[in-house]
């Protein structure tokens, strides 16, 4: 038998428990546009952070300047606990190349809205070594 105590509570019980997910903030999506945004300008900057390493800024000069599109985004894993995104995209650059690129995303503690992309540049070794055997083989 429901009383009208009981109607009572359930209307005030229900707004709290559709406002509680509301609060939950995950990290963005693999394929949010600012993520994209943001690991196109990681690899851009990627030149101007090594300027100061003679060796690593000599290489960094042979690499394509931007990304034009990142395609086959994909999520790797999440990491609830510290609202952590791995992800995967097929990275085309401006020369036409295409690469397979890794980048997290995480929400910031302090403010959940704003979030943190790290690029994994494994993928750096064997595109230098690409871009300079193909300079190489264009001065010859």
């Amino acid at each position: 038998m429901i009383t009208k105590k009981m109607v009572k509570l359930f209307m005030v019980a229900a707004p709290i428990l559709v406002l509680s997910g509301c609060f939950e903030t995950q990290a963005p999506e693999c394929s949010d546009e600012d993520v994209i945004e943001t690991v196109k300008n990681i690899y851009t900057e990627l030149p101007e952070k090594n300027k100061d390493n003679p060796i690593a800024g000599m290489f960094m000069k042979t690499l394509p300047k931007s990304i034009t599109s990142l395609d086959s985004i994909r999520p790797i894993s999440y990491d609830e606990n510290i609202k952590l995104r791995t992800c995967k995209a097929q990275a085309t650059l401006e020369n036409q190349q295409t690469i397979d690129l890794q980048y997290t995303v995480q929400t910031m503690e302090k403010d959940p809205d704003q979030f943190y992309v790290e690029l994994n540049t494994d993928f750096l070794e064997g595109l230098l070594m690409n871009n300079i055997m193909n300079h190489s083989a264009d001065a010859e």
